[in-house]
Parts: C-alpha cells; structure tokens; sequence
C-alpha cells in the first residue's frame, strides 16, 4: 500500500466523519465509527512527509500557510459541530513535526524530551483539534513506525486515555469504546504500507481539507 493510498483512505474517511453533522441521515456506525480512521492516517503522513522531503522549511511553510487558509472554513465547519474555537487540523499536525523535528535533530536527549512533552502540552493550551493527543499521534507514529507491534500497544492506552478525559466514564459503554478501538485500527494501514510514494498528487490533498470543510458547510443548508 502507497502512500498514495493512505491518503485517499485517510480523505475517504474523513468526509465520512465530517458529512454527518450537515446531513443528518447519515449518522450511523459507518459514519461515526470509520471516521475515526482519518486523524491517524494524517498523522503517519506527516511522518513520511519528514522522512522525505528535500526541504523542511517548505514543508514547515506549507503547513503554516494551509492552516491559515483552512482556518476560518474549519470553523464555519465546527459551527455545526457546536465547537469552534479550536485550531484546524493543520496546525495540529504543524506541532507534532515540530516533535519530530527536535527529535531527530536535537540529539541530547535532556534537552529533546522537555522540549517535545512542552509542545505537545502546547497543543492543548492553544486548543488545535485534537489537542495534546493529536500532537503526541503525530510523534508516537514517527517513533514507533518501524516497530509496529509496540505502536499498538502503546497506542491503545493513550487513545483510551483521551477518549476518557474527552466523554468521561461513558467510555465504558461498548458505543464509546468502538471509538478507541477504530481509532487503533488506522495503524493496520500503516502496517500494510510498503514504504512507496506512488501517484504525486501533493497540492491536492492541501487544498482539498478547506474545500471539502465549506462544501459540508454548504449542504448543512441544503439538508
């Protein structure tokens, strides 16, 4: 599986998690629970992203960039949501390179670690989406990409953990813990990855996170 791939996946299954707030009709076990596939698969993106570009600080540019323009087409969209003063995604996945960054090119650990546990706690106090989970998701699939088996061991409590602090005792109930449970299923894509690019399609999928946020926008007044 490409990279490629993932990315239709992950977009797949985003719209499949965004479409039910404008359309009603279709909240249901497809929508709610296969949309939690996305954030993850994003994530790992960002991961590939730092391993093989051929210039970091375009790459830190484009995030940047996109996350301003994607900001105010998130929030219309979380308007239907009910929370919208949040950072969109972008952002999120701006922090968690960061994390990645400092890792790989800070190799004194005492300074590196306070440094990635301080953003990541940095992503709940600005309030991206997702917050401290997303940041850490972005950094915990760079470092255990290669030793997947311990990627789902440790991915499972710290997902049940966020749904926890997020809904609170109800987790327990088997509704809520099939969040957590296709949360951790995203990373069977990241297993199956066979480390190629395949079709380029780079801006695209850029451009295709704000736009596809003001068409749900706009069929909420449809339906």
């Amino acid at each position: 599986m490409t990279s490629f791939v993932i990315k239709i996946i992950a977009c797949f299954t985003m719209i499949l998690d965004h479409i039910k707030y404008a359309i009603p009709s279709t909240n249901n076990f497809i929508t709610v629970y296969l949309g939690r596939l996305a954030f993850p698969l994003f994530a790992f993106l960002i991961s590939e992203g730092f391993t093989h570009t051929s210039d970091l600080k375009k790459y830190y540019k484009r995030l940047l960039i996109f996350g301003v323009i994607s900001q105010i087409p998130f929030m219309l969209f979380r308007t239907l949501v009910g929370e919208w003063k949040l950072l969109n995604i972008m952002f999120t996945l701006l922090l968690g390179l960061i994390c990645i960054t400092i890792y790989e090119k800070e190799s004194r650990k005492w300074i590196s670690i306070p440094a990635i546990i301080a953003i990541v706690i940095l992503g709940e106090l600005i309030n991206v989406d997702y917050r401290w989970f997303g940041v850490l998701t972005v950094f915990l699939i760079h470092l255990l990409k290669n030793k997947k088996l311990l990627l789902v061991i440790l991915y499972f409590p710290i997902t049940f953990i966020f749904y926890y602090i997020l809904i609170g005792n109800a987790i327990f109930k088997l509704e809520y813990l099939l969040y957590v449970i296709c949360t951790v299923l995203s990373l069977i894509f990241v297993i199956l990855y066979n480390g190629k690019q395949g079709k380029k399609m780079k801006n695209f999928f850029y451009w295709f996170y704000p736009i596809h946020m003001l068409i749900v926008y706009g069929l909420s007044f449809i339906f």
